[in-house]
């Protein structure tokens, strides 16, 4: 495999369905689209169909209870599953280090996989909208990140699928177990926006109170 980045091309998801085809809804055309890209992901990093499920669950969750219809709920949970195949093209050296291990070209190159991960989420056939919450997700609220976007001006689906990997990864990472909600609201209005880290905060604090 070619480690340079692949070029964004026209998006076949935009051509009507062959006469006589059944028309797909939206979140079906990501989640069948995307299905070599995450077993190309799988393949390059092990274990990371698990995060991308639980992104996908935590999206979900949280566009419903921020007032998403079920379908454009649906098409972001399908969405939020690929937000990290751009890791395909950051190689597995890197993707093993700890953040200060990192030197600034290993940097570079993880700042760099949403991009990568929209261009290759066009290749594959998936709508542009799509690709552009995928290009935009790791975006920071207070507009610090790395395309420069603030604010409502990073897409809602984008700022709910960076408050939910961040979610998953406070869950799985040893000695955070339990304080998931509490590094949401830490980060709220300056990496997350405020709404999406305090819906999923609010779903973990009432999941807890369940156990």
């Amino acid at each position: 495999m070619s480690w340079d980045p692949p070029s964004a091309g026209p998006s076949p998801a935009a051509e009507p369905a062959p006469s006589g085809e059944p028309e797909l809804g939206l979140a079906s055309i990501v989640r069948s689209r995307g299905i070599a890209l995450m077993e190309a992901l799988e393949r390059h990093v092990p274990g990371a169909r698990e995060h991308a499920e639980a992104t996908g669950s935590y999206a979900f969750a949280t566009g419903a209870k921020l007032g998403l219809d079920r379908r454009r709920a649906e098409t972001l949970r399908e969405a939020a599953k690929l937000h990290d195949i751009g890791l395909v093209y950051v190689g597995k050296d890197t993707l093993v280090k700890s953040p200060n291990e990192l030197d600034e070209d290993e940097c570079g190159a993880l700042a760099l996989h949403p991009k990568t991960g929209a261009q290759l989420a066009r290749g594959a056939g998936i709508p542009e909208d799509v690709c552009e919450w995928l290009r935009r997700w790791s975006e920071r609220f207070d507009g610090s990140g790395p395309g420069g976007l603030a604010g409502t001006d990073i897409p809602l689906e984008s700022r709910i699928i960076h408050a939910a990997c961040r979610c998953d990864a406070a869950l799985t990472r040893p000695g955070r177990e339990g304080g998931a909600a509490e590094l949401l609201r830490g980060l709220a209005g300056s990496v997350l926006d405020p709404d999406a880290a305090e819906a999923l905060a609010a779903i973990l604090d009432r999941a807890e109170a369940n156990l």
